[in-house]
């Protein structure tokens, strides 16, 4: 990669610039040291309720771009940035449902990926390269790092078409190669894509930034919104939320590394933020989407967990079952 590519790379986020308190595993509680190589998972769905890799919960009130995932690693501790990991996960956030758009994957090589609910096509892009549609089996190797195309299948449910993606992450050091990550995401077309980051062993944390990396003592102080009717539980009625301005890209799509036919499907959907949006239920309805998201979501109704809560919101704010049957495959998969 030519040493302007890479200056380019970092010019619309620092990594360094990350408040420490986001990310600094030291500060990880004993229960969440033990188990210290077994996988954790983190992502974003539906309003879009964020889940850090770190357990935080949280629901985004700014539309644009954020930085969703970042993974920073010198693998030989040279400052060579050949031996440099660098990967950067950004997701466009907005609509009419205010959704999660579309997802940007790039890395120091110079690879990009974009997967995109304008047309649920996942696409790729190698330096100077045409965009062309990625296939199951697609390798993009750089000199310490590689991410490859594990599968892509079209479902149905609900009557609607569901577009799923597998996408893993790997690194190559002196004791070899080894996988450090997967991202799953689903994609309605024309309407929103859910996505789900699994880091493979939770000692790589300390290489990770942006939203995926916020620690649950920055939520002390955030922000909790009641949107549920008083006859939900308090737990299930408040919301903590966020405006993540820290993750924010300074750039525009295009000049991030997207396709402009993507930035084109995001500007024409209407956006509408969830606090203004009005409660389509009623307390009749809610008790209706409580029941439809026991059906899909049974472990998280009984101990009516917030991503329970998460579920009755999006249900009864345009969602629909189809929400909740999306939430129940990200978690599953």
């Amino acid at each position: 990669m030519r040493r302007n590519d890479f200056h380019h790379f970092n010019d619309f986020h620092h990594f360094n610039d990350f408040n420490d308190d986001f990310h600094h595993f030291d500060d990880f509680n004993d229960d969440f040291n033990d188990d210290f190589n077994l996988p954790v998972s983190g992502g974003a769905s539906g309003d879009p309720h964020i889940h850090s890799l770190y357990g935080a919960h949280y629901t985004l009130l700014r539309e644009g771009v954020f930085v969703a995932w970042e993974f920073k690693k010198d693998l030989e501790s040279s400052g060579n940035p050949e031996n440099a990991v660098h990967w950067q996960l950004l997701a466009r956030y907005g609509g009419k449902k205010f959704r999660t758009l579309g997802i940007l994957l790039l890395d120091n090589s110079g690879h990009k990926l974009e997967f995109s609910a304008h047309d649920c096509a996942l696409r790729a892009k190698e330096g100077d390269h045409p965009w062309y549609i990625a296939k199951p089996g697609l390798l993009l190797p750089g000199t310490a790092s590689s991410i490859g195309l594990q599968d892509s299948r079209k479902n149905t449910t609900l009557h609607r078409t569901l577009i799923d993606a597998r996408i893993n992450f790997n690194i190559t050091g002196s004791h070899g190669s080894r996988k450090v990550a997967s991202l799953y995401t689903h994609c309605i077309g024309g309407d929103h894509l859910n996505f789900k980051i699994t880091m493979l062993q939770k000692k790589d944390l300390v290489s990770v930034g942006g939203e995926m990396g916020v620690h649950p003592q920055a939520l002390e102080d955030t922000t909790h919104v009641s949107l549920l009717s008083h006859s939900a539980s308090s737990k299930l009625r408040a919301m903590r939320t966020r405006t993540d301005e820290e993750f924010k890209a300074k750039k525009p799509w295009v000049d991030l590394g997207g396709t402009a036919a993507s930035d084109r499907f995001f500007r024409t959907s209407n956006h509408i933020s969830f606090v203004e949006r009005p409660n389509e239920c009623g307390d009749e309805g809610e008790q209706e989407a409580r029941q439809i998201c026991a059906k899909h979501l049974p472990n998280e109704a009984s101990n009516q967990s917030e991503v329970f809560g998460d579920c009755i919101f999006d249900v009864c704010h345009g969602g629909g079952e189809l929400d909740a049957e999306l939430r129940a495959d990200l978690m599953a998969a």
